[in-house]
This record gives C-alpha cells, sequence and structure tokens, in this order.
C-alpha cells in the first residue's frame, strides 16, 4: 500500500482550513473508504501515538507500561474509526441520509483528522482531555459539513446526526483509554513502583 505523505499533509491542511470545497473533492475521489482508514488514518493515529508514548515515558518513568498502552491506543484509534463508519451508515436512515458504507467510512476517516492533530498535545499528559475536547469538537463539524455532501444529509438533521456519531465516537474512545490505562497500569505499575524505590534506597538494580 503507497503512501504520499505530501499528499496527507495537504488534505490535512485543506480539511482544516476550507473544509467545505475539500468535501467536494473527496465526494468525487474514487479512494475505498475502507482504504483510507488504513492510509489515511493510520498514519494520522501515528501522531497521538507516539506524542502519547513520549508524554508517559518522560512524566510516568515506566517504559513498558508507556510502550504497551501507545501499542494499544493506536489499535483503538484505528478500529474505532472503522466502527464509526460502519455505524454511521447503519444508522443514517434515522436521519434522512442515504445508507452507503463507502460513503459513512470515508467521511469518519476524514472527520477524524482534528483529533489526530490535536494529538500532539498528548506529549503533556495533562493536555491530553484538552487535546480530546478540541480534537473532537472540530471533528463534529467536520462531519456535519461532511455528511451533507457525502451522504446527502439533509442541512436540518446533520447536527443531530454529528452530534450522535461523534460523541458516540468520543465516547467509545475515552472508554477504552481507561480501560487500557488501567490494565497497563495493572501490569506495570508495580515494576514502576519497585524500580523508584530501589533508586531512592541506593539498591542495586540487579538484587
Amino acid at each position: 500500500m503507497y503512501v504520499r505523505v505530501s499528499v496527507i499533509f495537504t488534505r490535512v491542511i485543506e480539511l482544516m482550513t476550507n473544509p467545505g470545497p475539500t468535501w467536494e473533492v473527496i465526494r468525487d475521489e474514487p479512494d475505498s473508504g475502507r482504504q483510507l482508514v488504513l492510509r489515511y488514518v493510520l498514519m494520522l493515529a501515528l501522531i497521538p501515538t507516539i506524542c502519547g508514548f513520549l508524554g508517559n515515558l518522560l512524566y510516568s518513568g515506566g517504559l513498558l507500561y508507556a510502550l504497551v498502552y501507545s501499542i494499544l491506543m493506536m489499535a483503538v484509534f484505528v478500529a474505532s474509526v472503522y466502527a464509526l463508519g460502519l455505524l454511521v451508515s447503519a444508522m443514517a436512515s434515522s436521519f434522512d441520509t442515504e445508507a452507503n458504507e463507502n460513503a459513512a467510512l470515508k467521511c469518519s476517516a476524514y472527520a477524524s483528522t482534528p483529533v489526530w492533530v490535536a494529538g500532539f498535545l498528548t506529549v503533556v499528559p495533562q493536555l491530553s482531555l484538552l487535546a480530546m475536547l478540541a480534537g473532537f469538537g472540530y471533528a463534529a463539524y467536520l462531519f456535519k459539513t461532511g455528511c451533507q455532501i457525502l451522504m446527502s444529509t439533509p442541512k436540518k438533521k446533520s447536527l443531530r446526526f454529528s452530534a450522535v456519531a461523534i460523541g458516540t465516537w468520543f465516547a467509545m474512545v475515552l472508554i477504552m483509554a481507561l480501560v487500557i490505562s488501567r490494565i497497563a497500569a495493572l501490569l506495570f505499575a508495580p515494576m514502576i513502583v519497585l524500580d523508584r524505590l530501589s533508586q531512592s534506597s541506593n539498591i542495586p538494580t540487579w538484587i
């Protein structure tokens, strides 16, 4: 699968600064929604994954915790966008919207863009929640605009459609992040505590 970073970067800038015309261009592109989840989402999801890893490593001091948490969250990021696309397609008729799985996946993949961009802030763990709120907030706006163009959602129902879709995605990611954080902490927190105790008491690490 060939990925052109420059093309992805250009698309990110276009969506963030001029979404309306960009959605119209996207509508006429032959790209498969499933391919976009792998080619576009996977690449951009590296931003919060890497920044989150660095943040956890610097502030928690646990390499294994940071590594495992970041890898699992990367899987959640990509899988959740795909699940969102399927969900959007399934509930489209409830909002007088065309039930088109490919269009729903494209809309979900590209609407997720601000979440990945805001992921730069996760290098400071204390800013993670702020990053999520900012990213998902703008994602809701992008989805509102995109569903009208890609899925023919009536304008009067696009706001509610967007709120339900992105709200569900936000809850999905937040719950999974909390679960993964607890699992990783239970697995590796004792090692971190022991390592810090050994350092504070000058006990050789090989004991």
